[in-house]
């Protein structure tokens, strides 16, 4: 039986263009996040630092940002939702640590530190947009950010941040990394080592050009 390959293994088109976000375009999608109203920003920058699925962040509510530890609880979908004996299974969620700016962020906007203390409304959402609104909201930020192409999209974000996590200075393990972006298996994260020589070769090359 031939077995499809998923989209999400995929960082290319059946074309060959490219599916993910260089550095210099992540940098680009942030800078042209900040002309959106403060709701929408801080959507965008939860794309941009966390890897997670725009469906996956239009979940989250108060009790999902952990304050103390700076980490966002997200519920990892597109994953199995039955086992191998065709068992419902228990809904799987993963933490990933943020920048202390992006918890700030949310206080400033949701007031979650006065949520918590009050222990109300920690289970509503922060953005009732839908999926589709979501989209328009990432490709809108993109055309101002002149993304273009088939990585313009959140999914492109995603593969963007598996990319930037390993090709740092001080690169992710591998497994560290399929946990963060909420992977099965860390045979699907090694997709993103395809690039980050390729990556790195420009980052030195650049640097030759200063």
């Amino acid at each position: 039986m031939k077995i499809e390959k998923s989209p999400e293994m995929s960082l290319f088109s059946p074309k060959g263009e490219r599916l993910y976000l260089t550095a210099q375009e992540r940098k680009n999608y942030l800078a042209a996040a900040e002309e959106e109203d403060r709701e929408n920003r801080i959507f965008c920058h939860v794309l941009h630092y966390t890897g997670c699925r725009p469906s996956e962040a239009l979940e989250l509510s108060p009790s999902r940002i952990l304050i103390d530890s700076k980490d966002i609880v997200f519920r990892s979908l597109k994953k199995r939702k039955k086992d191998g004996r065709g068992r419902e299974k228990q809904p799987e969620f993963r933490t990933v640590p943020v920048p202390k700016i992006l918890i700030d962020s949310f206080d400033y906007v949701f007031d979650i530190r006065r949520l918590h203390r009050r222990n109300e409304g920690l289970n509503k959402p922060f953005w009732s947009m839908s999926r589709p609104t979501a989209y328009r909201l990432v490709k809108r930020v993109m055309d101002r950010a002149k993304v273009k192409g088939k990585q313009a999209t959140g999914k492109g974000l995603r593969h963007g941040f598996g990319i930037a996590m390993l090709s740092g200075t001080k690169p992710l393990p591998i497994h560290i990394l399929a946990q963060l972006m909420g992977h099965s298996s860390t045979k699907t994260t090694e997709i993103y080592l395809q690039v980050v020589g390729n990556e790195k070769r420009k980052l030195v090359l650049d640097a030759w050009e200063e």
